[in-house]
C-alpha cells in the first residue's frame, strides 16, 4: 500500500455513542501505518477543560492517540467548536500535538491548507458572533477558571443552544461562503483546503482549486486518505465495507518563479 497521510473530523465521541468510539478503534492497524494523523476538530462532543476528568468511555481513544504516539505516528489535533479548550496538558498526556486554527502543511509537494471550517461559515452571523466572544482569550481563561460544575452547566446550555438554532437555520446558511472559503485560500497561497465542520463529505472542484469536506461519524467512519497521487474519500461502514465517496488528483504545481 501506498504511503498516506490520514484526516478525520467531527467524531462528536461521547458517552451516548459509543459506536463512534468503536469505529475508531477498529481503525487502529490502519492509522498506526499513517505517514501522519490530523484530527480536524470535535473529536469530542463537548470539552470542559483538561483539568476535569475524562468520561472513562472516551479514555480508549485517547489511548490510542497515546499509542500512535508511541509507534512514531505524528498526531496533530486543530480545535474545533466543541473540543477549543483542549489545551497542551492533555497533548502532553496522550502524545499529540496542538496545530493553530488554519495551518498550511506540506503534503507530498503540495501545500494544503487545513480548518476545522466553521470559520468560513460567514452566512451564519449569530454564530460567528458567538465563536468570537467564545475563541477571545479573555473568555477562554476565564472559562477554565471557573468551577467545573459550571463549565458542565454552561457547556449542556451551549450544546442545547446550538440544537435548537440548527434546527431554525436554513442548510445553506450553515456550509461554508463561497467568497470566504476563495479569499481563505487565496491569502494562504494555496489551491488545496481541507476541512470539516458542516458533516457534508465531498471533494469539490473550483476554479482551479480543491477543497475536500470530511464528514461526520454516525453513520460510518469516514477518512480523507492522502498519497502522492491526490486524495481519496472513505466511508468505512461498521461491517468493514469501504466505499469511495470521492477522489481528486493534486492540481499542477506550478514551477518557480511562476
Amino acid at each position: 500500500m501506498a504511503q498516506e497521510t490520514l484526516f478525520l473530523a467531527d467524531l462528536h465521541l461521547r458517552e451516548q455513542a459509543p459506536e463512534v468510539t468503536r469505529r475508531l478503534l477498529a481503525l487502529e492497524p490502519r492509522l498506526a501505518k499513517a505517514q501522519a494523523v490530523y484530527i480536524l476538530g470535535d473529536l469530542v462532543e463537548a470539552w470542559i477543560g483538561d483539568d476535569a476528568p475524562i468520561d472513562p468511555d472516551l479514555l480508549p481513544a485517547f489511548a490510542l492517540l497515546q499509542r500512535l504516539n508511541e509507534a512514531g505516528v505524528p498526531v496533530y489535533l486543530q480545535h474545533g467548536n466543541r473540543d477549543f479548550l483542549i489545551g497542551p496538558r492533555l497533548a502532553r498526556r496522550f502524545g499529540f500535538r496542538l496545530l493553530s486554527e488554519e495551518v498550511v502543511v506540506d503534503l507530498y509537494g503540495q501545500p494544503v491548507a487545513l480548518a476545522h471550517g466553521d470559520q468560513l461559515c460567514t452566512d451564519d452571523l449569530a454564530y460567528q458572533r458567538l465563536r468570537r466572544r467564545l475563541r477571545h482569550p479573555i473568555t477562554r481563561f476565564i472559562l477554565q477558571h471557573l468551577p467545573l460544575g459550571l463549565r458542565r452547566k454552561l457547556a449542556a446550555g451551549l450544546r442545547e443552544r446550538s440544537r435548537k438554532a440548527t434546527g431554525h437555520k436554513d442548510a445553506g446558511i450553515m456550509d461554508v461562503n463561497p467568497d470566504t472559503v476563495t479569499t481563505f485560500m487565496q491569502r494562504l497561497g494555496v489551491k488545496v483546503l481541507i476541512h470539516g465542520h458542516t458533516h457534508r463529505p465531498a471533494i469539490h472542484h473550483e476554479d482551479g482549486r480543491l477543497r475536500a469536506v470530511l464528514g461526520d461519524w454516525e453513520d460510518g467512519a469516514v477518512l480523507l486518505c492522502a498519497t502522492a497521487d491526490g486524495l481519496r474519500l472513505e466511508r468505512i461502514e461498521d461491517a468493514g465495507t469501504t466505499t469511495v465517496l470521492a477522489e481528486a488528483t493534486w492540481p499542477l504545481i506550478p514551477p518557480a518563479g511562476a
